[in-house]
Order: C-alpha cells, then sequence, then structure tokens
C-alpha cells in the first residue's frame, strides 16, 4: 500500500525553494502539468497547504507553502528504484464536511469509516449516523455507502508532529495526529504562574520570567551548589530556574495538623537524557544543630495542577520552622540518564 506524509506550512516562513530544481533530474513534473504559481492569485499570502508523498523515493521533511496540487516523479532513476508520487493537497479535503474535523474514526472505534451519498458527499462515522439518510449537501433523501478507496488513503497518510521544529521526529498515522499532539513530549508548557497563561518551551523561560514576572516569584540556581530559600508559609510553590533553563518548582504543602511538605518536580518536555535529583535540608529555629535531611531524584511533569508527590517528600513539623517564614537549603544535580 502506497504510504503518504504530510507536513504543515506555516504563514510565516520563508517558501521552500522550488522542487524541480533540488531535485533536478531525480524528480521531474509529469507531462501538460503547468508549475504551480502561488503568487499569481490575489495579493496576500497563499493559503496553508500540505505535501503528501508517496514512499519510494526520499522523504522530503519540509513543508511547503501554498496552495493547489503538484504532482512530481520521485526516485525516477535508472538503478531500479521505486517511483512515488509527491502532490500538494488542500487540507481541508482530509476534513468531514459537517462537523469539519479530520477524517477519523471516534474515539470508541479503531476502524476507520467514510460514507458518502450517490452524489459523493462524504461524511465522517460520527455525523453519518445523524444525518437520517438525508445528505447534508443534496438536502434530499441519499443512499449512503462506504467510499473504500478514501478510507484507505487517509488511512495511509504519515503526518509530521506539529511540534517537530521543537524535536519531535514522529511520523504519526494522519488519523492519531490529535491524540499524538496531546499527549507528545516535545509540547510546549504553561506557564505555572496563576492567571499567566503563556505557553513556552525549555530555552525560553528566563526571558518570560525576566519580562513577565516579579523577581520574587522565581530563583536561578547552578547545578550542584547549596543555595539558601526563604519562603512565605502560604505560597505553594517557588519557580526555580537552571543555569540551562530548566523549570523546577520547589513545592510547599500544608498539611495540618503536622506540617509543611517540601518536594521539588522538574516541567519538561522533549529529551529527557538528564537525570534531575535533589537535596533539601530545614534547620530548626530553635536549635540550629537539628536538621531534617532529604535526598530524592526529582519528578517530572508536564503540568502543575496542584498535585504533589508523594513517594519523596521532606515533611517538616510546624514547631520545627517559623509560622511565616520557611528557610530551607536547596541543591539540585544534574547527571546523563543512561
Amino acid at each position: 500500500m502506497a504510504k503518504f506524509s504530510f507536513a504543515d506550512a506555516d504563514a510565516d516562513e520563508d517558501p521552500p525553494p522550488a522542487t524541480a530544481a533540488a531535485a533536478g533530474s531525480d524528480k521531474r513534473k509529469r507531462d501538460g502539468s503547468p508549475a504551480p504559481d502561488d503568487g499569481a492569485a490575489g495579493g496576500g499570502p497563499p493559503p496553508k497547504a500540505r505535501k503528501l508523498e508517496v514512499a519510494g523515493g526520499e522523504r522530503e521533511e519540509r513543508a511547503v507553502a501554498g496552495c493547489g496540487r503538484e504532482v512530481g516523479r520521485v526516485g525516477a532513476g535508472g538503478d531500479g528504484d521505486a517511483v512515488g508520487i509527491s502532490m500538494r493537497i488542500d487540507p481541508d479535503l482530509l476534513d468531514c464536511s459537517i462537523c469539519f474535523e479530520p477524517l477519523c474514526p471516534p474515539l470508541y472505534q479503531l476502524v476507520l469509516c467514510i460514507f458518502q451519498c450517490q452524489n459523493g458527499h462524504v461524511a465522517c462515522l460520527s455525523c453519518w449516523s445523524r444525518l437520517s439518510n438525508k445528505c447534508h449537501v443534496c438536502s434530499h433523501d441519499a443512499i449512503f455507502a462506504r467510499n473504500i478507496a478514501l478510507e484507505k488513503i487517509v488511512e495511509s497518510i504519515k503526518s509530521s508532529c506539529a511540534y517537530a521544529k521543537w524535536g519531535c521526529c514522529e511520523l504519526v498515522s494522519y488519523t492519531q495526529r490529535n491524540s499524538h499532539e496531546e499527549s507528545c513530549l516535545f509540547a510546549p508548557l504553561m506557564c505555572p504562574i496563576p492567571g499567566c497563561g503563556y505557553r513556552g518551551f525549555t530555552g525560553c523561560w528566563s526571558g518570560h520570567f525576566l519580562v513577565d514576572h516579579h523577581s520574587a516569584d522565581f530563583l536561578h540556581f547552578a547545578y550542584g551548589q547549596s543555595f539558601e530559600v526563604n519562603l512565605e508559609a502560604s505560597l505553594p510553590f517557588l519557580v526555580l530556574l537552571g543555569e540551562d533553563d530548566h523549570l523546577f518548582l520547589l513545592l510547599n504543602k500544608n498539611m495540618t495538623p503536622f506540617g509543611h511538605a517540601f518536594s521539588v518536580v522538574c516541567l519538561r518536555t522533549g529529551d529527557l537524557n538528564w537525570k534531575f535529583s535533589y537535596e533539601i535540608e530545614a534547620a530548626s529555629t530553635r536549635n540550629p544543630e537539628n536538621c531534617l535531611q532529604l535526598k530524592a531524584s526529582v519528578t517530572n511533569a508536564k503540568e502543575w495542577a496542584g498535585l504533589h508527590p508523594t513517594k519523596a517528600f521532606l515533611l517538616v513539623p510546624y514547631d520545627f520552622c517559623s509560622s511565616t517564614n520557611l528557610k530551607l537549603n536547596v541543591s539540585v544535580g544534574r547527571s546523563v540518564s543512561v
């Protein structure tokens, strides 16, 4: 079965060089197919399009700007390589014409079913089940049947993840694209400060906090070096920014009637080659020689929604520390994950 792949074109990116010039003699236009002119229609930017490619030549992982359709031969050299087809297609053609969602199977079903009336108007399974044998386009009684050919085409399409430029190299089935991006390790993270709404990635946090937040909301630190933290007892967490811009949260959970539970989590996605650990030390305000210590591995999370780690935390009794300000010595270590 032919395998297709497509990539979304970003409107703010420069268009790629001409396909024919890049591929040379290995990729040539079909006879009678004029070259597309993206700037011919209208004065604004061309609408978004996707590139579909059949396996058989080398896969080109780049976005294609413009609309319309372009067909060419791929891998048509004299060395016996298989001949494939690359094309551009309007992505709306892969959406249901009723709900405008991608033609994908519903959550409760694994098999893709696409139905069409006798005039070729298609609908996804969820919408078709509510049509009562009346076409939404024809507006009269219709006999619906499955479009097996279109089902096979949609099932064969492979999509690059929307977060490919941030490091995700997955090519996922078009029907599974939304579910993949919801759980993708390279998806952006939400800023933990209440009411902020900023979504970013590792490498952008320092600039965001310096511009959009007060200096009291976060603390920079160096790995392997102990630093002192003065935390208000009422604050649920303090943002810690590592020297490589990883974002950590020093969590403070008030566990009445026992005391405060402290732990550290790292909000991160993407490459998990780094393994983090932390140490927390709390000294008694009445007798500084008495102290409590914890050494544990940092818990990774894509977002913090008020949940605290339960496997490891440092419980500091109320009588052990001040009632208004909590003084801690914290260090975070970094090592290569095997």
